[in-house]
């Protein structure tokens, strides 16, 4: 009897510690299956999260193709008027709308007294020389308007004049054409008795005094360079006209008795008169004072 409650309490405690050792094994399994659980759930997260990130990036454009998009819209935008500031600038770089000028010239210059009509009893009547002269006046934008001065110094004789003077200059920078009108007058200054030599008896101690003077109409044509805003500097070629005449001129002191052949030459008995015309080629420049 003994015997058979001892077998009975052996079995119960083996099945209690089999119990006991299969709840333990079953706690034990549960952190590790959580564990297992979480760790997928993460890791399917991460797979949908990139499938999205690379659908964004295809979606997205690259830097070339957004740079070329901005290009096209600009291009579709209509030109926009520069700014304040930019207007600015480009008015200071242009010269100013008003201005008194003042310009010089250098030349060669043909003078030919008969070129055209001759009665004027001189006998040479071409020569070459120098031509100088100065000029001032307002400019209104394109416009100019002024007088002028200038000496025509040739190796016969020297002459004198004074014009007014009208020009445009077409809107064209650097290089702006100027074509210019004058209208004036012109007088001898000196005349070489060379240029009369054939009027002059022997012993001529004392030459005549020949006076030749007239109308002045002339053209000219200027390529003015703008070094800046206010000077200008280029070539520039022209041409006048002068309607002269000449009076009678009074006999020259002779040592010897004055022949009547040299009395009656038309330089003592008759005026004169003639078309002459001048060829000049020089360099001209020009100052402008803004107002």
């Amino acid at each position: 009897m003994r015997a058979t409650m001892v077998s009975v309490l052996t079995k119960r405690h083996a099945l209690a510690v089999s119990a006991a050792c299969a709840a333990f094994a079953l706690l034990s399994s549960t952190p590790a299956h959580a564990q297992q659980t979480g760790g997928a759930a993460p890791k399917s997260g991460t797979a949908t999260d990139s499938k999205k990130t690379d659908k964004d990036k295809a979606a997205a454009p690259t830097g070339s193709e957004s740079d070329q998009k901005k290009a096209e819209e600009q291009a579709k935008k209509p030109d926009e008027p520069p700014a304040d500031g930019e207007k600015k600038a480009e008015e200071e770089e242009k010269e100013a709308k008003r201005a008194v000028f003042v310009s010089g010239d250098i030349a060669f210059t043909r003078v030919d007294l008969g070129g055209i009509s001759d009665n004027l009893a001189i006998d040479k009547e071409g020569a070459n020389g120098l031509l100088y002269g100065f000029a001032a006046g307002l400019r209104l934008k394109s416009l100019r308007v002024g007088a002028r001065w200038r000496v025509f110094d040739t190796t016969e004789y020297n002459m004198w004049s004074v014009a007014g003077t009208i020009g445009y200059g077409l809107p064209m920078r650097p290089l702006s054409p100027i074509l210019s009108a004058n209208i004036g007058y012109v007088w001898d200054q000196k005349i070489d008795q060379g240029a009369f030599s054939s009027s002059l008896p022997p012993g001529t101690v004392l030459p005549p005094n020949v006076e030749i003077q007239g109308l002045l109409v002339g053209l000219d044509l200027n390529a003015a360079y703008w070094i800046t805003k206010f000077l200008r500097v280029g070539a520039f070629i022209g041409t006048d006209f002068f309607f002269l005449s000449r009076a009678r001129a009074d006999l020259p002191a002779s040592i010897f008795p004055v022949d009547d052949v040299y009395k009656n030459k038309p330089l003592y008995t008759e005026t004169g008169s003639g078309i002459s015309y001048t060829i000049n080629l020089g360099l001209r420049g020009a100052f402008d004072i803004g107002f």
